[in-house]
């Protein structure tokens, strides 16, 4: 099942969302609205035109009777009539008003007329402020959207708005993100105090934490990786220490011992390397044993000072402040990919595959079907013996003519 989007998971709860009975008045109200202001706009614009000498013509001639009560009895009147519209507006809003008071559902009682102020714009009958209407026909439509009266998330113009809408959005925060991305790679470059409290406002209170995680990851290393190197490193040591005897003067003399010289040597060799390889094997057995967290956890805290230490170092300054920069522009250029190209791109994709997808199953039906007929053919005994049968009876039709003609011909001689 496809995942819902958030419009649609908000109008699915709208609709199962019991409407409430002191509703269904204010419901039936916003119908009666949204079909007044259509007519009123539907109006506005037909007397707007009505003003073309062209646009009467052409009316004059289709319906007479009508351009001639419209020009002498309606559009004289236009300010008079619209007054009437807004009137009725006026008392809609009033009325709204006295409601959101009595249920308060603002915070102030005079908040109301300043969020729906487009609604006491829409009602002054001057001019450009007559189409402010249009807003609210958009404002009611979608609270009949929200508490699921009417469902319009499906329907073409809802998605092309919501498309463009979030197109629109996205590329505004696109540019605001990267703008601030910019501002503060420059802080950084600058040596701004941006660093300095990313330290301490961030990593100093989560000390403990950090130090925790070092000395655990620690001890992890040390339990996980140690038992597959233990024979290297006990080579190793072997190796080491068979290298520093033979480079030693004073072993060098213990061959000299008459008979037991090369014993004594390699007796005390494998003892050095012994205790060497006991020594080493007994600290990572203790880093792997959480018996000494303690030791490891002052260990990693010294670490974490140490990195920490605040010391005049400009190639370390350097790498920290490329690091921090380079990992800004590389956020930038993840910013600057637009996601909604991509995700129409998938959405084609999709769709594409869903096309060839139909298209093989209907080519697929078809090679069915004639493969069925094929056989239907082969299979049907009645068809191949009739077919010789006509043709004989066809011979013996022709043969009878000729035989018939020539008869007829010495008769006719005669």
């Amino acid at each position: 099942m496809a995942a819902l989007t958030d419009d649609e998971s908000r109008s699915d709860m709208a609709r199962k969302s019991p409407v409430k009975r002191g509703q269904i008045g204010f419901f039936f109200l916003d119908f009666l609205m949204i079909i007044l202001l259509v007519v009123n706009l539907a109006w506005i614009v037909f007397d707007w035109l009505f003003e073309y000498e062209m646009l009467r013509g052409y009316l004059y001639g289709i319906a007479p009777d009508f351009t001639e009560m419209y020009a002498a009895s309606i559009h004289p009147r236009f300010i008079l009539i619209d007054l009437m519209f807004v009137s009725v507006f006026l008392a809609e809003f009033f009325i709204r008003w006295a409601m959101a008071v009595y249920q308060r559902i603002y915070h102030r009682w005079f908040f109301f007329p300043f969020l729906h102020f487009y609604d006491l714009l829409g009602c002054i009958p001057v001019g450009g402020f007559r189409f402010l209407r249009l807003l609210r026909i958009i404002s009611i439509t979608y609270r009949l959207q929200k508490n699921g009266i009417i469902d319009l998330s499906d329907t073409a113009v809802v998605r092309f708005i919501r498309k463009y809408h979030g197109i629109l959005i996205e590329e505004l925060s696109d540019r605001v993100t990267i703008n601030i991305l910019t501002d503060i790679q420059r802080e950084v470059q600058t040596g701004g105090p941006v660093v300095d409290r990313i330290v301490n406002e961030v990593v100093m209170p989560q000390r403990e934490s950090l130090v925790e995680w070092m000395s655990h990851r620690i001890e992890k290393v040390a339990n996980d990786n140690y038992d597959g190197y233990r024979e290297d490193i006990r080579e190793y040591v072997q190796e080491r220490i068979n290298t520093a005897v033979d480079e030693n003067d004073e072993f060098a003399r213990l061959e000299l011992i008459p008979v037991f010289g090369s014993m004594v040597r390699s007796t005390v060799e494998k003892a050095i390397a012994d205790m060497v390889f006991s020594v080493i094997n007994g600290i990572m057995q203790d880093l792997a044993s959480s018996r000494n967290r303690v030791l490891i956890n002052e260990a990693a805290d010294v670490l974490f000072d140490a990195i920490l230490l605040k010391e005049e170092d400009t190639e370390l300054n350097r790498l920290v402040v490329d690091t921090m920069d380079r990992s800004l522009e590389i956020v930038k250029q993840q910013v600057r990919v637009q996601q909604w190209k991509l995700r129409d791109l998938a959405e084609d994709e999709d769709h594409f595959r869903d096309l060839l997808r139909e298209e093989l199953m209907k080519a697929d039906v078809d090679a069915d079907a004639a493969k069925d007929a094929d056989a239907d053919t082969d299979t049907d005994p009645d068809a191949d013996a009739d077919a010789p049968a006509d043709a004989t009876v066809a011979d013996d039709t022709v043969t009878r003519r000729d035989s018939d003609d020539r008869t007829d011909t010495p008769s006719k001689k005669s």
